[in-house]
């Protein structure tokens, strides 16, 4: 492929994220997004017009075969990734889905088998690796500047709103959860012994049928655990639409980030700093990753087996909630 030429993107599904990826890709000095894609005709045509996007379709397969595409991004609902991706995969088109990978395994594996199938890329969208100060604690890690980590907390919390939003399309556990699980991997490595959740209902159960919070501990079989809170349950006068805190504890250091007025700090049982990292657009950032991986044939920091570990989790963490015992996990 010619390295300076500007890749061709067509994104499927406009919705709240899908308009977060079209500007976040037009914004890509080599990159044009060409064509969109969705079976909601009105959003369809508000968009193009509000991004100024040369073409619109309602079918994918057809846009596939109209455009001179580069590359996919899906960004329809999570329950929608399976078929867009074959229809990508079948045109060897490399692929950008949006997190989770699925709502159950034979969606994940079916997806995981197309694309091995027709030996194209995917990349999963999980953002916080991404977003500076999380990829600052991960580097903090790989450098063995904490040691081995030996308990780790990752929260994400959002406003009620937020959850009325997606008025009980997925949970909070796949929502926000997600991220923070495929985080403390990156982290903490996928040799997991076992996840014990727990969930409140309270003012978004009786209204929309889904929970308020998710508590997950994860155990790792080296004995270090990490706690994974997620909730969509804050005031929807709260001013922050998403607070966001990690503490990751080593033998060597702790390394403590709360997102919200962000703070940021590292400490060592003898100093205390605090690095600064640059604060980079995240979507923007993870775009310029994709369209790096097509023009230079790279494996995407984060591909399908990401996207699996992390669904095999919240499934399990589904069943410890309905057993109320921890459930044995295998990555």
């Amino acid at each position: 492929m010619d390295k300076t030429r500007r890749i061709k993107i067509g994104i499927v599904g406009v919705g709240y994220i899908g308009t977060v990826h079209i500007s976040s890709y037009q914004a890509h000095p080599l990159c044009e997004v060409v064509a969109i894609c969705d079976v909601n005709e009105k959003l369809l045509k508000e968009m193009q017009t509000k991004f100024n996007v040369p073409r619109a379709y309602t079918n994918q397969q057809e846009m596939q075969e109209k455009e001179e595409l580069d590359g996919i991004v899906i960004a329809t609902p999570d329950e929608y990734h399976r078929k867009p991706v074959e229809v990508a995969a079948a045109a060897g088109l490399p692929i950008m889905l949006e997190k989770p990978i699925a709502t159950n395994m034979v969606d994940a594996e079916a997806i995981v088998k197309a694309a091995e199938d027709a030996k194209v890329m995917i990349m999963l969208g999980f953002t916080l690796r991404w977003i500076p100060q999380y990829v600052e604690m991960h580097n903090q890690v790989a450098a063995g500047t904490l040691g081995q980590i030996t308990n780790a907390f990752a929260r994400r919390a959002c406003r009620l709103s937020e959850g009325r939003r997606l008025y009980g399309r997925c949970s909070v556990n796949q929502y926000l959860a997600v991220h923070d699980m495929d985080f403390l991997l990156w982290c903490m490595g996928r040799d997991v012994e076992s996840i014990y959740s727990t969930k409140g209902d309270f003012v978004l159960k009786p209204e929309i049928n889904t929970a308020d919070y998710y508590w997950n501990v994860i155990k790792w079989k080296n004995g270090a655990t990490g706690v994974v809170h997620a909730s969509w349950c804050e005031p929807s006068g709260y001013n922050n639409y998403v607070e966001m805190q990690v503490i990751l504890n080593g033998t060597k250091a702790g390394n403590h980030m709360l997102l919200a007025g962000q703070q940021y700090s590292l400490a060592t049982e003898t100093e205390y700093l605090t690095p600064e990292p640059s604060l980079n657009a995240t979507y923007p950032t993870e775009a310029a990753h994709f369209v790096d991986c097509i023009r230079l044939n790279k494996r995407p920091l984060a591909g399908w087996q990401e996207g699996i570990d992390t669904l095999k989790l919240l499934l399990a963490a589904e069943q410890s909630i309905a057993d109320g015992q921890p459930v044995k996990v295998s990555l």
